[in-house]
């Protein structure tokens, strides 16, 4: 790698683009345990205020596609400090909400503009990482998931001596802090030969889309996210409703997977430069799609919590190598639209995301019988994308 490349990698604050890259996770789940007070105080349902969650995410994901391009032409640095301000400033409208509409509204600015910040992150590591970016990535990923871990106990804890307006509060205190900190650590990434590119912003979409060689990737990128949301939105019921653990055991089990995902991250930063990313996410897959097996048949057979456990954690773990290297490879393909290729890749995922929940309730049986089946095809449908790709590249 060219030395300017390595001065860049160097002057890199990794926990810092952590920092930034734990917006979302925060805003999504540190708000979760004072939605009833929420719905009480603005006088509406509960419905009403848990929608504000998937507004949020489609708010994110429509401020990724525009602010995508624009970061490809104008720099990351700019973007970053226009959407932790801009997420600070919703968050703040947030804690001054007084009717359901205004929340609501705000929840969808505040994705929508917080996503600018978010999106440079991946073109960042692409920029200073190259062919290496899965390394990047695994490591920001590594501390950036100290938040979904941590967010929902904060929310508690402020919850416990402040209204539901102290959590949009600390909300609009913390990116303040890390805009600071912007401002003082992150330098430009963007290669200076993207400066003279002045196509217009939907051309950067025709290059990435025009890419048929990335096709399969992305759709292997596109069911690993379905996995996972699959895993996030039946986690609770397999756990609470269907064993019957108290809220406390199930903190401490869903501490375990995320635990593994910050495991696998680890893993893959000590060993992608060795294997390569391709060879990683292949494993990961495989690995993954085995202990999707595993639980079918812990389910059929109606085993014990904890086998069910051994599997989620394992499953989870899986995941976080395949689609941490899933999404690198991608990214590579693009050194001059690379945050419109994250901006592509962040909305197939959450877009892929919010099939998980209808998927479920449509097969909704009482039992987790339709979450294991769900898993083992769509892991088995990533596995079976990527042995299409070889059987296409001997036949050239």
């Amino acid at each position: 790698m060219p030395d300017t490349a390595t001065s860049l990698r160097d002057r890199l604050p990794l926990p810092l683009m952590a920092a930034i890259a734990a917006l979302p996770p925060l805003a999504v789940d540190m708000y979760l345990p004072a939605i009833p007070q929420i719905a009480e105080d603005l006088n509406t349902q509960i419905s009403t205020i848990q929608n504000s969650l998937s507004i949020f995410l489609v708010g994110f994901g429509l401020g990724m596609l525009f602010f995508g391009p624009l970061s490809d032409r104008y720099g990351r640095r700019p973007l970053a400090l226009f959407g932790l301000t801009g997420f600070a400033l919703c968050s703040l409208l947030l804690s001054l909400s007084t009717t359901p509409a205004a929340f609501l509204f705000f929840r969808l600015a505040q994705g929508f503009l917080g996503s600018a910040a978010s999106v440079v992150i991946p073109a960042m590591i692409r920029d200073s990482y190259g062919k290496d970016t899965a390394k990047g990535m695994s490591a920001v990923t590594m501390i950036m998931l100290v938040a979904p871990l941590l967010a929902p106990l904060m929310g508690s804890f402020i919850m416990s001596f402040a209204p539901w307006e102290g959590i949009f509060a600390a909300l609009t205190i913390y990116p303040l802090v890390v805009l600071l900190f912007t401002w003082w650590r992150l330098p430009e990434t963007k290669p200076p030969e993207a400066h003279s590119e002045r196509k217009s912003l939907l051309s950067n979409y025709k290059i990435i889309l025009g890419n048929k060689h990335i096709y399969l990737d992305l759709v292997c990128f596109m069911l690993s996210a379905l996995a996972f949301f699959t895993y996030l939105t039946s986690v609770s019921f397999v756990y609470i409703t269907y064993y019957g653990v108290s809220e406390t055991l199930f903190g401490v089990l869903f501490a375990c997977s995320a635990s593994a995902l910050i495991l696998a991250n680890f893993i893959n930063v000590r060993v992608v430069t060795r294997f390569g990313s391709r060879r990683m996410m292949h494993a990961g897959l495989a690995v993954g799609t085995c202990c999707a097996l595993l639980l079918l048949l812990v389910t059929v057979l109606g085993m014990s919590l904890y086998w069910t456990v051994t599997c989620f954690v394992c499953i989870v773990g899986c995941f976080g190598i395949a689609a941490v290297n899933a999404d690198s490879l991608i990214l590579i393909q693009f050194p001059q639209q690379a945050s419109s290729a994250s901006a592509v890749t962040g909305t197939l995922r959450f877009g892929c995301g919010a099939l998980a929940g209808p998927i479920l309730a449509w097969t909704y049986d009482g039992t987790p019988l339709p979450v294991a089946i769900l898993l083992v095809c769509a892991l088995g449908g990533a596995c079976a994308t990527q042995v299409l790709r070889m059987l296409i590249n001997k036949q050239r």
